[in-house]
């Protein structure tokens, strides 16, 4: 009996350390269309077809020649 509550005990700790992580969200490829609605701030990734494919970049820069920007000079 003493196993079993023991059990349970560790199983319900992990259960509220779960509930308390954040919730992994997908970031997608900026866009006209993803940034649509979101803040400039708005994390996303540099689309293919530009310099720097997959790094992060926010929907307020992405398209431009910059650090934030998707294009190389």
């Amino acid at each position: 009996m003493r196993n079993r509550l023991l059990t349970l005990t560790a199983t319900l700790a992990l259960t509220v350390l779960a509930s308390w992580a954040p919730r992994a969200e997908a970031v997608g490829y900026c866009s006209a269309s993803y940034c649509a609605g979101k803040s400039p701030e708005a994390s996303c990734g540099c689309p293919p077809g530009t310099d720097k494919v997959g790094k992060p970049s926010i929907c307020g820069g992405w398209n431009t020649v910059s650090a934030i920007g998707c294009w190389y000079e």
